[in-house]
């Protein structure tokens, strides 16, 4: 089976992240958490938690007192953690925190996500476009809170027919940094997995709205033996309010 790169779900097999690699000893972590419920596995936590200032803004170096960047903990923060704006240092995992939580199978679903991130304390919005969550949402990107997008790969057996592609499926949140509510501007900006946090979506270009952006991946060869590349794709699925305070992720 071939390994493929997630923006918010842990690859299986990983390194510093995997449950049942932490479970049996071979990962050796600062920290050790049990989450309230164990069938997500064990959770290594590689530094305490940094909350980040209310609201948010594009500051990568100054971000969380810089745990997003390289020279501290970039590898163990994925999409989820920069878009609530806090570093949990465990590569957060949505609902993992939260009592009552569905661990990620096949049949994750971008409804599953949102409903576990809920339980993280986050709030679903029905607002589909970028002026109706400026106008309409209740909500204002300030000192109580800051929005962010869910964009969603839906799980897929044998991808594109082969039998060595099995997809996990996987989530991208993507995070607003500053709304102009006179222009109905939203700047945004997003950390791919364990990758670098950046305010360009995965084609390089600034994101004015997540619902519009590029959020395709080329995954490169499915296995030795099939050279063809592997394309996934999110598609926005919903914006969500996140509270200033109330959040926990882990």
């Amino acid at each position: 089976m071939a390994r493929f790169k997630y923006s918010g779900r842990i690859p299986p097999g990983s390194l510093r992240h995997d449950p049942t690699l932490l479970a049996g000893g071979e990962i050796i972590a600062p920290t050790i958490i049990t989450p309230p419920n164990p069938a997500w596995g064990k959770v290594g936590q590689y530094g305490a938690t940094v909350v980040g200032a209310s609201p948010p803004r594009y500051d990568p170096s100054g971000d969380c007192g810089g745990s997003f960047m390289s020279f501290k903990n970039q590898t163990n923060n994925n999409c989820y953690a920069y878009g609530v704006d806090i570093a949990s240092n465990s590569f957060s995992q949505p609902g993992r925190a939260s009592a009552g939580s569905t661990p990620w199978s096949m049949k994750m679903t971008a409804d599953s996500v949102a409903a576990n991130a809920v339980l993280d304390g986050l709030v679903l919005l029905p607002q589909k476009t970028i002026a109706d969550l400026i106008d309409k949402s209740g909500h204002v990107q300030g000192s109580a809170g800051h929005f962010v997008a869910l964009v969603f790969s839906p799980p897929e057996k044998s991808f594109t027919g082969d039998p060595n592609a099995h997809w996990g499926g996987d989530y991208h949140w993507v995070r607003a940094d500053a709304v102009d509510t006179k222009s109905k501007i939203i700047l945004w900006s997003q950390k791919d997995g364990g990758d670098q946090v950046t305010n360009f979506d995965f084609a390089g270009k600034p994101i004015s709205d997540p619902a519009a952006a590029c959020w395709e991946v080329n995954q490169g060869a499915v296995s030795s033996s099939d050279p063809n590349d592997m394309i996934i794709s999110y598609v926005f699925h919903a914006y969500m309010w996140v509270p200033s305070s109330g959040v926990k992720i882990l």
